[in-house]
């Protein structure tokens, strides 16, 4: 006798063990490529870096200072990584790197597994102090910022206000040098009533990763309303880097001085200009609150003898605002004291202190 086939039943049942099969394929896991399995591209184009969350950026090596990585992001633009947060850094070209011996060598970075190759040659990550593009350059050294304010009124009172606050620094393996401004000038219906200004300037060398020589450090200050025509002070001495590490920096100085002042108006028999030896100390604190806010404050002290003005001190506090990569918003408290001031030919003696608060816009060239 012949069996009959329904077509139809097997149909439906090479159907549901198709179903059957296509369910137990989907439900094996795909095979997983994890971040540590990724191998960078031998790129002659663009660096690349991974973080130890294992984010991966390509771009460009700008340097590192004080355990901070600038990195040019070929889509984020400018970011900053702390060091200790690398993971992978591949460089496609030439950096010269500073050692905490403050030697250099230069050639194509490679730093993964824990390990660091400069040309091939392994060596010791920690001992990175600074890294910079490209050879060791001249333009490489230098980095600057430029914070202004400004208020001017026309009408029933004409009023002229601007401030400025100015720094430039040149930064080597071994070496540091530092030039600073900060100047103020007011004029109200023609008159001026507020015009000072103060350059300070030294040039450090390091000797270890703590300890740095400054053989020279030197400050003029001009304010006629302090009747101070000019003080100039030119010293040395040598600094200690206290703290240092990727979100804070704190460091103290100073050492023997010579200061010369000139004043701009004497009483009658007084001599116009005084010279004497002076002690100055420094401490520079910088520390990162957050991503996109610093804080930033420096001291001053001064002492000399009491026609200079005996104890003086300049001190600064800015928190700088981040708005984008090149332009911040800074808040400056300036507390200045000349804590002996010299009375003028009228026998007026000015104010032993001034305070200043400036809201200004930055620029980092």
């Amino acid at each position: 006798m012949s069996k009959k086939v329904n077509f139809g039943t097997l149909a439906i049942s090479s159907f549901t063990l198709f179903c059957l099969h296509t369910s137990v394929l989907a439900a094996e896991p795909l095979p997983q490529i994890t971040p540590e399995q990724i191998t960078l591209p031998v790129d002659s184009q663009y660096d690349w870096l991974q973080l130890t969350s294992l984010e991966l950026l390509k771009g460009e090596i700008v340097n590192l200072y004080d355990d901070k990585l600038e990195f040019d992001s070929d889509e984020l633009d400018s970011v900053f990584i702390d060091w200790e947060d690398v993971k992978i850094l591949q460089s496609s070209s030439i950096v010269s790197i500073g050692f905490t011996d403050l030697t250099t060598k230069s050639g194509r970075l490679l730093i993964k597994d824990g390990k660091s190759y400069i040309n091939g040659e392994e060596f010791d990550r920690s001992k990175i102090m600074t890294i910079i593009a490209g050879e060791q350059t001249e333009a490489n050294y230098w980095s600057s910022k430029i914070s202004l304010g400004a208020n001017f009124r026309k009408g029933n009172t004409d009023q002229i206000d601007y401030s400025a606050i100015a720094k430039t620094k040149r930064r080597t393996t071994q070496s540091r040098f530092n030039l600073d401004y900060i100047g103020n000038y007011s004029e109200t219906d023609g008159e001026n009533n507020i015009n000072n200004h103060r350059i300070n300037s030294n040039f450090d060398w390091f000797i270890s990763k703590q300890f740095y020589l400054r053989p020279v450090f030197a400050e003029v200050y001009i304010d006629p309303f302090l009747n101070t025509d000019y003080r100039v002070t030119i010293g040395s001495g040598l600094g200690y880097n206290i703290i240092d590490n990727p979100k804070t920096e704190w460091s103290v100085s100073g050492g023997p001085a010579y200061t010369l002042t000139r004043f701009d108006t004497v009483e009658v028999n007084e001599d116009q200009s005084d010279s004497s030896a002076t002690l100055v100390i420094e401490s520079l604190y910088d520390t990162e609150i957050s991503s996109d806010i610093d804080f930033n404050a420096l001291y001053r002290l001064q002492y000399g003898n009491e026609a200079s003005g005996g104890y003086t001190h300049h001190a600064i506090a800015t928190l700088e605002i981040e708005l984008t990569d090149m332009f911040d918003l800074d808040l400056s408290f300036v507390w200045d004291r000349t804590n002996n001031p010299q009375p003028d030919a009228n026998g007026l003696t000015p104010e032993p202190n001034d305070y200043q608060f400036i809201i200004g816009f930055g620029i980092d060239l």
